[in-house]
């Protein structure tokens, strides 16, 4: 049979069997593991950064800090929950939106563009919250919109439900 190994040796191995768990962890980095729990927290965006390949996009003529400022008071007055925002990484998460599920959730996300222009996309696994926000901040920010349209086409491409065009389009 095996050997024995004394009681301190013992306990020697296995601390050097846990450290070399943990450097090989430490080595292939932890951000799957935050991820992990932002996702079992319930405070990951992952899909919604994910629908961002087919989102809404409004050009305004604000700057970045004026426009997280604006969308979110749109956001709220119109009675939906803001449950995540980030200054920093440019984004809020909403939902609660009347006439869709509670849960069903809505990114926005900026991209500076200058000091007096910003990129607003709208992004959600659901299409038509997605045309519904883009059409409500398009309508609330009024001629502050230079260009509103579904990311990569061209100008003037996208009817808003509130019925409001790109001004190129007048």
């Amino acid at each position: 049979m095996g050997t024995m190994l004394s009681p301190k040796r013992e306990a020697w191995r296995t601390g050097c069997i846990f450290f070399l768990l943990a450097l090989g962890m430490a080595g292939m980095g932890c951000a799957h593991l935050k991820e992990a729990g932002r996702c079992l927290w319930g405070s990951s965006i992952a899909h919604l950064e994910k629908a961002r390949a087919d989102a809404q996009v409004l050009d305004v003529t604000l700057g970045r800090d004026a426009a997280f400022e604006k969308v979110e008071k749109i956001l709220t007055d119109s009675g939906a929950q803001v449950y995540l925002k980030d200054r920093d990484k440019v984004y809020l998460a909403a939902m609660g939106f009347v006439g869709h599920v509670d849960t069903t959730q809505v990114g926005v996300f900026f991209e500076p563009g200058t000091e007096r222009a910003t990129r607003i996309e709208v992004a959600s696994m659901s299409p038509s919250l997605v045309d519904r926000v883009s059409a409500l901040l398009a309508e609330k920010l009024g001629e502050q919109v230079s260009r509103a349209g579904k990311k990569g086409t061209q100008p003037g491409t996208l009817s808003l439900n509130a019925g409001r065009t790109d001004k190129s389009d007048r």
